[in-house]
């Protein structure tokens, strides 16, 4: 098993490694990394805040490994994205050693590397985001649960709970989301046994952090509140004008879990055998997991992606032992399997011909599509394609991706040249952290680049208090009186304004 883990971490740090080297943050990663280094630097591990303000849209687990993180190795990007690939790794070598256990050494490779080298993976996993993380700790506990209950197995239905736990205090309630399904299919075929020890474990570690957070520091009621604004909620936001974006999330809820749903298929084809065996019912709770999920996340707003990413590990996990069968079809590649790769081929070759004519088009797309466009000369066996899709998203990532962040810095998502213009500014008209707040939602990326946390005001509910305020730009947003305008930054992904107090407060 070592030498599979040394392989697997490896391998898992290769195929991130592009992602995991992009030198800036992106998205919420800023806000996450700020709300670590505030605990860190404050030394309260109970309360996550956010320019001194207590947080509590999410729970602290992230916060803890980013503060952890910071204190051995620094706050770069590397070192702040490091729980998250380490989770990959984690789910890829817990998914192998499942599978092989009880589906054989084929499978187990399959998972695993399904897993590592899946295209969500490699693209959303090194980040320093929540939702990687808690996609890991979500679809872990579910395949424990899923095969602890078929295989009557105590251990794994109490690791289920304990992992789902730490979902909890990842991202709170969306674990549930998941996690309804497998619980209809556990109840329908075994009356939820054993769920005295799941439950236990998981209330066990939950309450670990919430037991003295609320007996201590805060009310449950204000936590609860918070719960239901940020989970349940949403639902209050729904109304008929969402229902139009449905098929895209459903299209976007396939798609992200490509390409190994494609062997839902092969799966499924033929007769089958009506009893319902250990293997059927672990694959069955996973699927019924990810399916439901599908299902709730349909009646929320908004529906991102990244709320379906545990899917891109269930169903990695359900259908990895039928892509292992495939493996062994004798004979040529199988007709629809063989027009795809023709498919591929073609829009390869396309690819070579138009884009060394599109100007922002780098040298990475045209060796992805050569790449893409040979592969009909090369896949002529059901390995060859399992082989295929696994490669090409590590091919991707290593011309796609690598180009993505070589060039980051010179795009318009950049952080750095405008952190280190504010920065520049703060010196010269003699801000100090000391004498600085902000006010609204001011980009958490902006200040790191800055090297500026100052304390802040989001919500926007309280009297401007430092000689100096930093906000957001807003047209027709009320100012005090007593403060001027002595700094405005136009960047390419938003404007910021700087005030200064003149004379006594008001």
């Amino acid at each position: 098993m070592l030498v599979r883990a040394f392989l697997l971490l490896a391998l898992t740090a290769l195929v991130c490694l592009p992602t995991w080297s992009l030198p800036d943050w992106d998205g919420t990663e800023g806000r996450r990394v700020q709300i670590a280094l505030e605990m860190a630097r404050s030394g309260d591990w109970m309360v996550p805040t956010l320019g001194g303000q207590a947080t509590w849209a999410k729970p602290p687990l992230h916060y803890w490994l980013l503060a952890t993180c910071e204190s051995w190795l620094g706050h770069s990007p590397w070192a702040m994205r490091l729980p998250s690939v380490l989770g990959a790794f984690f789910a890829a070598l817990l998914a192998g050693e499942l599978l092989r256990r009880w589906f054989g050494a084929r499978a187990g490779w399959v998972g695993a590397l399904g897993v590592a080298c899946s295209p969500l993976v490699i693209s959303e996993w090194p980040t320093a985001e929540i939702d990687p993380l808690f996609a890991t700790l979500t679809a872990t506990s579910l395949w424990c649960l899923a095969t602890g209950v078929a295989r009557d197995r105590l251990l794994l239905v109490g690791a289920a709970g304990a992992l789902g736990g730490l979902a909890i205090l990842q991202k709170g309630p969306p674990y549930f989301l998941f996690a309804i399904g497998a619980y209809l299919v556990w109840w329908r075929h075994r009356r939820l046994r054993h769920a005295s020890v799941h439950f236990a474990a998981l209330l066990a570690v939950a309450l670990a952090y919430y037991g003295p957070l609320w007996g201590l520091r805060v009310s449950a009621s204000e936590m609860l509140t918070v719960v239901s604004e940020e989970s349940l909620g949403r639902l209050t936001l729904l109304d008929w004008s969402h229902a139009r974006w449905i098929p895209e999330f459903w299209l976007r809820a396939v798609l992200v879990q490509m390409p190994f749903m494609l062997w839902c298929f092969w799966e499924w084809r033929g007769a089958r055998d009506a009893r319902m065996d250990a293997g059927d019912l672990t694959l069955r709770m996973c699927s019924g997991a990810a399916v439901l999920a599908i299902v709730l996340l349909t009646f929320f707003p908004g529906r991102p992606t990244r709320y379906v990413l545990p899917n891109v590990l269930l169903f990695t996990f359900a259908v990895a032992p039928a892509v292992a069968h495939f493996c062994t079809h004798p004979g040529q590649v199988p007709p629809l399997a063989r027009r795809l790769i023709r498919l591929a081929g073609v829009s390869g070759v396309i690819g070579l011909l138009v884009l060394p004519f599109v100007p922002s088009v780098g040298i990475g797309a045209v060796g992805f599509a050569a790449a893409v466009a040979v592969s009909p000369l090369l896949v002529r066996t059901p390995l060859h394609v399992v082989i295929f899709v696994l490669a090409v998203p590590v091919v991707g990532a290593w011309t796609l991706g690598l180009d993505r962040a070589r060039a980051w810095n010179d795009g318009p998502r950049a952080r750095v040249h405008g952190g280190r213009l504010l920065q520049r500014e703060l010196n010269l008209l003699g801000v100090t952290p000391a004498t600085l707040q902000t006010v609204g939602h001011v980009d958490s990326a902006l200040l790191l680049r800055g090297e500026v946390l100052p304390p802040g005001d989001e919500s926007e509910r309280n009297p401007w208090r430092q000689q100096w305020v930093l906000r957001e730009h807003a047209d027709g947003s009320a100012t005090p009186s007593n403060y001027v305008v002595r700094l405005r930054l136009n960047m390419p992904f938003k404007s910021f304004v700087l005030f200064e107090r003149q004379g006594a407060p008001r």
